[in-house]
């Protein structure tokens, strides 16, 4: 599969190198839609294709849920098919190679392909094939898109990779709660995507200290998209590690002031700030080494170029850029002249004032664009006439505020000897910053990298302040495909009760699959989510809630935790079940792990039962290959048709009574649990013959009829019956009630 999208906010092209995508399910285009969430798709193909349909499942809103049955698919308005006919190969191809860059406009046609060269591996075919194609759309359907009149430009190309990426959807995500959007608590703003707010999820644990927009967006962007490059992860847990060391907290202190300032063209001044703030400690962190490699000579010299350009403290008295004094010569004589103009003004002003009427004592000379000189008299009573001034050569303009503006032959001779010195001024203003403009955009790369890092740091610095609040550790790293956590905690609900840790090891002399069992309530559902948030989070290069955490890199992440059901997707929940269990069966790889919850709980007991039988046999035969895998299920008789093997741990979650009431401790031991629904219901106040019933019930016991039954059912013969029945008096009913 080759893919590439444009970022219509950056002007940026980024390019994927070609991967391997399987079918029915391909789990790796869902992957990249959840990463890069585009707004419009497009794609070869027809609706009859398997991908196409796939692809049809995944931009719908049901989505998130799971995907839709063989029926008929509608094709969304968001997603274009393109025809091979329409797009060969070699037309693509050649618009890829011969497109301009920005910083290529002055080169010469073999420099800007050389150049492209250098930054596409032209060897992808599919991924050249996706990015031509995507070029010649947006040349021709440019107007379609957006109301921008600036044609179509690319700023840079970037050619990025998934090889790196840990698979998951966003199935896992939400239940995982990384992200929670809640509507608004206003009920007239529900429904607007804009008035979404974030509920109680890691996005908002972390974001919270975040204290730049592009922090921000970088936190969400590494959440999206965790790794299992160990190499990138190292450095993140590096810088966190540096971070959290005491004698660094000045410096981060300083660094944070500095980058909650990143949001205009001052970030360049910033950026260089920091680049020389963080000097003395490059060669203590990888990532602080490689921001300051990242701040180039053009780059200071750009920040140069801009600081004797612009006057910041004018620019925000202003608000617009001005252009400092000694810039350009013909700039500075208009500036000089509106100078003398005000010398001008005041004089005129005297004038004015001795040409009006005794009851008026003063008045003041302003200049108005496009409308030039005029004369402000305050209204010198209620509801005054303002044509009075009229014989006196005063022509009645407009009233603002209670400020009447008149126009004279003093104002006319103003206009004619000053001229619209301002509007001359903005001009050639904006015309040096369309020069300056320009001459930055040859520059966007060395922009656009030190602020990536520094969103990074950013994000890092959130991350590690979270993780200093709430005792988090460093988790080791590696590649033997085994997990050893101990003392692992839920990173959210420890914020809002008190939390029992557990452990969790799986792996190489470990078992792969843990059956969990337990009473509803007793925690079985938080342990799963509880120890697939600490893998997550060790994939994102973040600290782990736990004493210690040796954590192993994941190819993906699969659940079937969550099954709501929707009426634009006709399944059920069984269905929907079904399909998130079959989706992990076809992607899950060794290093995978796989949470199911109470999985085949929508349909009859015993098909459940024999359906979860079936699939964590399949996993076993898989024996050394087999995922990592956990389970919570009501069925205690699984203990009974799984082959025993050294993959298989049956858990159970722990319990005491008290006083004849059920306890739950919440931690994990060896065993079977009982289901406990007698004491559950008891402890809920179902009332307790009910309960006593139903035990005899359950244990298969002869039972005996109930008292208030036993007198209808107490006849020694059918003529007794017969007679009985015969005088029962039924009433008739009574249409007037």
């Amino acid at each position: 599969m080759g893919a590439a999208y444009f970022n219509f906010n950056d002007k940026l092209l980024y390019v994927y190198e070609e991967v391997v995508d399987f079918g029915p399910q391909f789990f790796v285009t869902r992957s990249l839609y959840r990463e890069v969430n585009p707004k419009y798709i497009l794609s070869f193909g027809n609706v009859n294709d398997e991908y196409i349909k796939v692809l049809i499942d995944t931009i719908s809103p049901a989505a998130d849920i799971t995907t839709t049955t063989d029926t008929a698919r509608s094709l969304p308005p968001n997603l274009f098919l393109l025809s091979v006919r329409e797009y060969p190969f070699e037309t693509c191809r050649a618009l890829l190679s011969e497109m301009t860059l920005s910083i290529d406009a002055d080169n010469t046609e073999v420099e800007k392909e050389l150049h492209i060269n250098s930054l596409i591996n032209f060897d992808y075919k599919l991924s050249v094939y996706a990015a031509g194609a995507l070029i010649k759309y947006l040349d021709k359907n440019w107007a379609y898109f957006t109301s921008d009149r600036d044609d179509l430009q690319f700023l840079h190309i970037y050619q990025i990779s998934m090889k790196g990426h840990v698979l998951m959807d966003w199935t896992t995500l939400n239940a995982l709660q990384v992200f929670q959007q809640c509507s608004h608590d206003a009920s007239f703003k529900r429904g607007l995507q804009s008035s979404n707010r974030e509920g109680l999820s890691v996005f908002r644990l972390f974001s919270s200290s975040c204290k730049s927009r592009l922090g921000h967006a970088c936190l969400k962007n590494i959440l999206m998209q965790p790794l299992n490059d160990m190499n990138e992860l190292n450095k993140r847990l590096n810088f966190i590690t540096f971070i959290l060391n005491p004698g660094h907290q000045d410096f981060i202190e300083s660094l944070q002031d500095n980058i909650k300032s990143l949001s205009d063209i001052s970030s360049i001044y910033h950026t260089v700030f920091v680049s020389e703030l963080g000097t003395p400690y490059k060669d203590h962190c990888e990532l602080l080494n490689e921001f300051h490699n990242s701040v180039t000579a053009e780059l200071i010299g750009l920040e140069n170029s801009i600081s004797n350009a612009i006057d910041f403290s004018d620019t925000k008295a202003f608000g617009r850029p001005v252009i400092k004094l000694g810039l350009d010569q013909h700039l500075d004589a208009k500036k000089l002249r509106r100078q003398d103009i005000a010398k001008h003004v005041t004089a005129a002003a005297k004038i004015a004032v001795d040409q009006l009427p005794n009851y008026l004592h003063e008045c003041a000379i302003v200049y108005l664009p496009e409308m030039g000189h005029l004369i402000a008299i305050k209204e010198w009573e209620p509801n005054c006439n303002p044509e009075e001034l009229k014989e006196l050569g005063f022509q009645f303009m407009f009233t603002l505020r209670g400020t009447i503006h008149y126009k004279n032959p003093l104002c006319l001779e103003l206009d004619e000897s000053l001229g619209d010195i301002n509007a001359e001024i903005i001009a050639h203003e904006n015309r040096i910053l369309q020069r300056l403009s320009s001459f930055v955009l040859k520059y966007n790369k060395d922009i656009r990298e030190p602020l990536r890092i520094l969103a990074l740091i950013d994000a890092l610095i959130a991350m590690a302040k979270v993780s200093a609040q709430n005792n988090y550790v460093r988790p080791n790293l590696n590649n033997q495909n085994v997990h050893e956590i101990q003392d692992c905690r839920h990173p959210l609900l420890e914020l809002v009760s008190n939390f029992e840790s557990n452990d969790f090891y799986s792996g190489k002399d470990y078992s792969h699959i843990k059956v969990i069992t337990g009473p509803n309530g007793s925690g079985k559902s938080i342990y799963l989510k509880q120890v697939a948030l600490a893998i997550y989070l060790a994939h994102i290069g973040s600290y782990v809630p736990a004493k210690t955490a040796n954590i192993s890199m994941m190819h993906s992440i699969h659940s079937r935790m969550q099954a709501t059901e929707s009426a634009s997707v006709r399944l059920s929940a069984f269905m929907i079940d079904v399909i998130q269990a079959t989706q992990a069966i076809h992607n899950g790889k060794s290093n995978s792990l796989i949470l199911l919850d109470e999985f085949g709980r929508g349909t009859i007991k015993d098909e459940g039962f024999a359906l979860l039988t079936g699939v964590l046999k399949k996993f076993q035969e898989k024996e050394e290959l087999c995922p990592h895998i956990l389970v919570s299920t009501h069925h205690q008789m699984i203990i009974n048709y799984l082959p025993q093997s050294r993959l298989v741990d049956h858990l159970k979650m722990a319990h005491s009574k008290e006083n004849g009431m059920l306890l739950y401790l919440y931690k994990i031991t060896k065993g079977v649990s009982s289901s406990f629904a007698f004491d559950i219901a008891v402890e809920v106040g179902l009332d307790e013959a009910i309960v006593q019933r139903a035990r005899e019930l359950f244990k298969n016991n002869t039972i005996q009829p109930l008292d208030n039954y036993a007198k209808y059912t107490n006849f020694g013969s059918e003529g007794e019956l017969i007679d009985f029945l015969k005088n029962v008096n039924i009433s008739e009913p009574n249409a007037n009630n």
